[in-house]
C-alpha cells in the first residue's frame, strides 16, 4: 500500500485546498487507450484514484473514451473550472468535502441525482446521505476515498483504547504522541465541545471558550507527551523505536505501519474524530454529463474497484463490501467497524476561519508554555 502522509491539518487542507493559487495552466488531457463510439468522458482526479483496470473495463463495456488529467490540488481544480466558465473541458472532477460550499457558491457543480446511479445502494451507509454531503438540501458527488484521524497503539503494550482518554493515563506518562493543533480538536470533542467549529457560526464567544479549555487541558497533561510532532514520518519512527506506546495518527502512516508488518492498530474511539472525503462530482454543464453518470455507476458496481482504489491510494473506500476483498493486515490497515466508521466527523467547510484562527493561536500557546 502507498504511504499517503497527512503530516497535520494546516498542510493536509493546504493539500486539499490551494485556493490562494494563482490560475494554473491545465495539465494535458491523457486519453486512454480505447475508442469513442459512445462518446468521450473527461475526469480530473488524483494520481492513482482511478484504476487503470477500472477504467479499461469501462471502456471496453461502454464504448466511451475516458480521458484523465491529473490534479494534485483543490485549488488548481477550482481555478480551471472558475476560468472555463460555462464551457468546461472536463466532465468529473474530484472534490473534497470541506471545498463543497467554494464550488458550490461559484455554480461548478451541479446536484448530484442518485436515480441516474442504479449502484448507489453499493455506497455504504455511512457516506450515502451524510450532513457533510449535503448542500442547500443537494448531495453533489460521489465519495470515493476517505482519511482520518486515529488513536494508533502497540498493540505488544496497549491491549485496548476504548476512550480517548487512555492519553491522558498516567501509566503512559511520557509515551504519548500527537500533532498538536489536529489533537486539541479531537480534545474539545472528548470534553464535550463542537471540535469542528459548525455550531459556533456568530458564537465567537463560546467557541473561543471551548478552545481555551482545551489548550487549558493540553497545557496540564503536557508531561504525558515525549514529543509534539508535525509530520507523519516522524510519528512512524517513534513507534518502530518504541518511544512511545500511543499517538493520535492519520490513517496513512498507520496503515503504512501495520502494512509493514509493525504491531500498531488504529481505531476510533468512542468520542470520535475527524476526517475528510474525495468525492466525485459532475461538473456544471458538463458537456458528457450522462457518461458521467456511468462511470460513477460502474464505479460502484463492484467492491473490487474499490479495494483496487484502497491498494492504490492508500485511502479508505466508501464502497459496501471492500473488507472482504482484502487479506487480514489490508483490512487492519484500511478498514474499520462500522461502529467506528460512524464515529467520523468529516471536516465541513463551515465557520473554518474562525476555527483555523482560534486553533492555530492555541496551538502555540499550548507549545509556549
Amino acid at each position: 500500500m502507498n504511504n499517503i502522509l497527512v503530516p497535520n491539518r494546516r498542510t493536509a487542507l493546504k493539500m486539499l485546498g490551494g485556493g490562494a493559487a494563482a490560475l494554473a495552466m491545465p495539465a494535458v488531457i491523457r486519453p486512454t487507450p480505447g475508442w469513442a463510439a459512445n462518446g468521450v468522458l473527461n475526469i480530473t482526479t488524483y494520481d492513482k484514484f482511478l484504476p487503470q483496470e477500472f477504467l479499461d473495463k469501462f471502456q471496453k463495456d461502454t464504448g466511451i473514451q475516458v480521458n484523465i488529467r491529473l490534479t494534485d490540488d483543490q485549488g488548481k481544480q477550482y481555478n480551471l473550472l472558475t476560468a472555463e466558465g460555462a464551457n468546461p473541458s472536463t466532465d468529473i472532477v474530484t472534490v473534497a468535502g470541506h471545498r463543497y460550499t467554494q464550488f458550490i457558491a461559484s455554480k461548478l457543480l451541479q446536484p448530484l441525482d442518485t436515480g441516474k446511479i442504479s449502484n448507489w445502494k453499493n455506497l455504504n451507509t455511512a457516506y450515502q446521505d451524510a450532513p457533510w454531503a449535503r448542500v442547500d438540501n443537494n448531495l453533489w458527488g460521489l465519495p470515493i476515498l476517505a482519511g482520518y484521524e486515529g488513536l494508533a497503539r502497540n498493540v505488544d503494550y496497549v491491549k485496548d483504547a476504548p476512550s480517548w482518554e487512555i492519553m491522558f493515563d498516567p501509566q503512559y506518562k511520557g509515551q504519548t504522541s500527537y500533532i498538536v493543533s489536529d489533537f486539541m480538536t479531537i480534545v474539545m470533542q472528548y470534553l464535550g465541545h463542537d471540535g469542528d467549529f459548525v455550531s459556533y457560526v456568530d458564537k465567537a464567544d463560546v467557541a473561543q471558550k471551548a478552545t481555551n479549555e482545551a489548550r487549558d487541558f493540553l497545557i496540564k497533561h503536557k508531561d504525558m507527551v515525549r514529543k509534539y510532532y508535525d509530520a507523519g514520518s516522524e510519528v512512524q519512527q517513534m513507534f518502530i523505536n518504541e518511544d512511545i506506546y500511543l499517538g493520535h495518527s492519520w490513517s496513512g502512516p498507520a496503515a503504512k505501519l501495520i502494512m509493514d508488518g509493525h504491531p500498531i492498530q488504529l481505531s476510533v474511539p468512542k468520542e470520535g474524530t475527524f476526517g475528510f472525503c474525495y468525492t466525485l462530482n459532475v461538473v456544471n454543464n458538463a458537456p458528457n454529463a450522462e457518461n458521467a453518470y456511468k462511470l460513477l455507476d460502474a464505479v460502484l458496481a463492484s467492491p473490487e474497484v474499490g479495494a483496487a482504489m484502497t491498494r492504490q491510494s492508500g485511502y479508505s473506500s466508501t464502497i459496501n463490501g471492500v473488507a472482504d476483498l482484502l487479506n487480514d493486515r489490508e483490512k487492519l490497515a484500511s478498514t474499520l467497524p462500522q461502529e467506528e466508521l460512524e464515529r467520523i466527523v468529516f471536516f465541513s467547510s463551515v465557520n473554518r476561519d474562525m476555527k483555523n484562527e482560534m486553533i492555530d493561536r492555541a496551538t502555540a500557546e499550548v507549545k509556549a508554555a
